[in-house]
C-alpha cells in the first residue's frame, strides 16, 4: 500500500484523494505555501499517529512515562513504547499502526510499559507466533502425506 492510499484509509483522517485538500482533516488548503496540511495542527497529529518517534514520544507523555500494567513500581522513567498488535519484524516506517489508540477497527495501538514487563509481552508473542508456524507447518505436512496415500 503506498502512502497515498494509506491516508486515504486511514481511519483517523477524513482525505478523500482530492489534491489541494488538507490530508488529514479533507478541508481545504487556502494558503500557497502548504500542500499537504492545511495547519500545523493537522501535521503535528498526524506525525504522532504516523511516524514511530512522533507516536512513541507522544505515548510516553500519555503515559506520565510510567508502566501502564496494574501495580507496577517501576522507576518513572523506565519505560519503553510496544506496539499492542505486534509488528512481527515489519519495521517503524509510517504507517497507521503507529496510531496511539486502536481505531474502531482495533488496528494500532501503543501501549507503555517498563523494561521488564516489555520483555515478558514480547516473548509471549514470540511464543504465540512459534506456536501458529508449528501449526501451519504440521498442516501442510499432513496435507503432503494425504496427497501420497491417495496416489
Amino acid at each position: 500500500m503506498t502512502l497515498v492510499e494509506e491516508r486515504i484509509s486511514c481511519p483517523l483522517g477524513a482525505w478523500t484523494g482530492e489534491t489541494g485538500r488538507c490530508q488529514l482533516c479533507n478541508k481545504l488548503i487556502e494558503s500557497t505555501r502548504r500542500r499537504t496540511w492545511c495547519s500545523d495542527k493537522c501535521a503535528r497529529d498526524w506525525q504522532r499517529n504516523h511516524i514511530w518517534r512522533f507516536a512513541r514520544s507522544a505515548a510516553k507523555r500519555r503515559a506520565k512515562y510510567r508502566c501502564q500494567q496494574l501495580n507496577c513500581q517501576a522507576e518513572r522513567r523506565d519505560c519503553e513504547v510496544n506496539h499492542i498488535f505486534a509488528r512481527d519484524g515489519a519495521g517503524y516506517g509510517p504507517g497507521c499502526h503507529h496510531h496511539l489508540s486502536p481505531d474502531k477497527n482495533g488496528v494500532g495501538g501503543l501501549e507503555v510499559l517498563c523494561r521488564a514487563h516489555h520483555a515478558k509481552v514480547t516473548a509471549s508473542q514470540a511464543t504465540a507466533r512459534a506456536q501458529a508456524r508449528r501449526v501451519a507447518r504440521e498442516i501442510i505436512e499432513t496435507k503432503k502425506k494425504t496427497k501420497k496415500l491417495k496416489k
